[in-house]
């Protein structure tokens, strides 16, 4: 459980990070560091849905740009956005970030720890009957019951 304290932190470091990123004025990839505005941005969705977040999380999201960002970066970003919205019980809106993260990198996607767990808690939100397309992710990420 993280607390006010952690989330505090948390909250004080985006906001550092935001500064320099500011003083960069654009997404650098120096020595593969990928930094810059839309980096600290998908942090920021980061430390929403790790805070339990999920509106502020996807309110974030709306002004996020990562189109100048590694495939990893993005869909790294995807996988922790389909944690919000299956925090809010959105299946659909969860299982399409989770496609769109896996045709990015499909590897990266099927083994990361995160979309496996969401993926299972979204098979466990859909009770008996899940959809097609989220039993046809499940089972590509190895983690049907």
């Amino acid at each position: 459980m993280i607390t006010g304290s952690c989330a505090a932190l948390a909250h004080d470091d985006l906001d550092h990070a935001r500064q320099i990123a500011e003083q960069i004025g654009e997404d650098r990839n120096d020595y593969g560091t990928e930094f810059g505005p839309s980096n600290v941005a998908i942090h920021a969705v980061s430390v929403a849905v790790s805070l339990g977040d999920a509106g502020r999380a996807l309110d974030l999201a709306r002004t996020v740009d990562v189109a100048y960002l590694s495939a990893e970066r993005r869909a790294r970003y995807l996988i922790d956005l389909a944690a919000a919205p299956a925090m809010r019980r959105q299946i659909g809106e969860a299982i399409h970030d989770l496609q769109q993260a896996e045709q990015i990198t499909p590897e990266q996607t099927r083994t990361h720890r995160v979309a496996r767990d969401v993926t299972r808690d979204l098979l466990q939100l859909s009770g008996l009957r899940p959809r097609p397309e989220l039993r046809e992710l499940a089972e590509r990420f190895g983690v049907l019951p």
